[in-house]
């Protein structure tokens, strides 16, 4: 990871390491600032814990790094890999977790980012792509079971909404008993299930530039990942409260565009 942020905001690190590690928050956080990057967490366990576990789940402070990752949507950084995390597996697991929402697993001082394809060896490259044949599969064969089915019943939802009038978006339904609301989040739950968890919404009073990336990331998550039309993941953006730069509802277009990066080099519609 190289320095590629000057001018814009830093790039937020999820910090990973033992007790002495985490006391060494002022010059990692030098380290990270040489990068373009800043610490917004430091997740620490007892010295050689990692080193003993066979299992990195057991492991309290690995799990809530790579909880914090995915909640802030931020790397995670293991600035000293030999002492804090000396098995190989152990990082090869935890950076393909991160990998799986978009996010990496960066090493050393100078925040080397985890291999997202090939790998450090001829055994790791055959784990990983195992590991992502086995999920291409599993994820073509819960499209080919309900993909479509689940679309379609999204699509029937909001069209059910938008003939009542007296129907708001998702997040302003505050009555426990609004059928509508109920049955869109239950869509949104199933797509979550069959697919991970789904990145997070911005809020929607925040400032375009604030919302741009997490939106980027949620209809890439629908598109890409949950398989869904652009016209279908405009109405849910739409169903969410959430708008375009400019406060207008979501279309085909404006969401192609979202998804394709335009955004990033033009004004939005």
């Amino acid at each position: 990871m190289t320095d590629t942020n000057h001018g814009t905001s830093p790039v937020p690190l999820i910090v990973l390491g033992d007790y002495e590690t985490a006391d060494c928050v002022g010059e990692l956080a030098d380290t990270a600032s040489d990068h373009g990057a800043t610490i917004a967490e430091i997740h620490a366990y007892p010295p050689g814990t990692a080193h003993d576990a066979d299992d990195l789940a057991d492991v309290e402070g690995a799990v809530g790094a790579l909880a914090a990752a995915i909640t802030n949507q931020a790397n995670v950084w293991v600035p000293y890999p030999l002492q804090d995390m000396p098995r190989e597996a152990h990082w090869r697991r935890l950076s393909l977790a991160l990998q799986r929402h978009g996010l990496n697993l960066v090493v050393g001082p100078h925040l080397v980012p985890s291999p997202t394809t090939g790998g450090i060896n001829e055994a790791d490259f055959a784990l990983r792509a195992e590991v992502r044949a086995v999920d291409r599969l599993d994820q073509a064969a819960l499209s080919a079971a309900g993909a479509e089915s689940l679309a379609a019943e999204i699509e029937r939802t909001l069209r059910d909404s938008a003939a009542d009038p007296t129907v708001t978006a998702v997040p302003r339904m505050a009555a426990k008993d609004d059928g509508v609301a109920k049955s869109l989040l239950e869509c949104l739950k199933d797509l979550e299930h069959r697919h991970g968890p789904a990145p997070l919404l911005p809020a929607q009073a925040a400032p375009w530039p604030a919302r741009r990336s997490a939106l980027q990331r949620y209809a890439r998550w629908l598109v890409g990942t949950c398989g869904l039309p652009r016209a279908v993941t405009a109405d849910l953006l739409n169903a969410l409260g959430q708008r375009t730069a400019t406060g207008r509802d979501w279309q085909r277009a404006t969401v192609s565009a979202l998804v394709n990066g335009r955004y990033e080099r033009k004004n939005a519609a």
